[in-house]
């Protein structure tokens, strides 16, 4: 227990250090609310705002959990196909990888051409964006099970799937949690994204409406509701991947 309130003590006495420089420059040296505003400015703005942000930060978690369960689906069902078959790996997986190296931002257009200015092209990127770090960590996990495992399930006469659903899957378990980590925070990014270039919604819209008016209090203030809802998402993953731990047993 005093680990954990270590672990949750540290990170909180370093951000609340950090704000208090921040609060203490801005007092020392005085600058313009509108090049950099005090913690204190950001939070009034944030209580002051409280309703706005929270009906412009609805969509933006909608879309960011809707494009992440899709790309967990999409990433597991390709990553778990291409494992049964060596010809169907050799042909699929150097094109996602060619496809993944296409800075993300330049697929950004193309998604509303296709998609239109609505929550599908938000969806579909958040999607897309979020894809590839599944993919690979559960590739990674599939191809990192004791092959001497493998092998004694063959022995047993063991089905391809039955050896996949009892052995493989459980091995890449720890390789897709992290995957899943690291995606869960790609898609709030891919759902700002594709707010900033188009969208009537989301928390997006309030940064770029805030940038155009000068309120810089409020484009932090929307940040930090960013923040919280990527930190709220990261936990859930994490929760999740302790109950999968102690389900194995661990």
């Amino acid at each position: 227990m005093s680990e954990r309130l270590r672990d949750l003590a540290l990170p909180a006495a370093f951000a609340a250090g950090l704000l208090l420089l921040w609060q203490a420059m801005v007092l020392a040296f005085h600058y313009p609310k509108v090049i950099l505003p005090a913690p204190t400015d950001v939070w009034l703005a944030l209580s002051a705002n409280a309703g706005v942000i929270w009906q412009q930060a609805v969509p933006t978690l909608r879309d960011t959990l809707a494009g992440f369960a899709l790309a967990t689906v999409l990433g597991i069902a390709l990553a778990s196909l291409l494992c049964f078959s060596r010809t169907l790996r050799a042909a699929v997986y150097p094109l996602v990888v060619v496809i993944q190296l296409v800075p993300k931002i330049a697929w950004t257009p193309l998604f509303i051409v296709w998609a239109g200015i609505g929550w599908p092209s938000r969806l579909a990127i958040a999607t897309f964006i979020a894809f590839f770090p599944i993919f690979i960590a559960m590739m990674s996990g599939l191809d990192s099970t004791d092959r001497s495992l493998v092998r004694l399930c063959r022995s047993m006469t063991a089905t391809p799937w039955r050896t996949f659903w009892s052995v493989r899957l459980p091995a890449s378990t720890p390789f897709l949690f992290a995957g899943l980590k690291v995606a869960v925070t790609l898609a709030v990014i891919g759902v700002i994204v594709a707010e900033f270039i188009s969208a009537p919604e989301g928390l997006g819209v309030l940064i770029l409406k805030s940038a155009a008016q000068l309120q810089t209090d409020m484009i932090l203030a929307a940040i930090a509701v960013l923040c919280v809802l990527g930190l709220a998402c990261y936990g859930v993953v994490h929760l999740g991947e302790l109950a999968v731990r102690r389900w194995h047993g661990e």
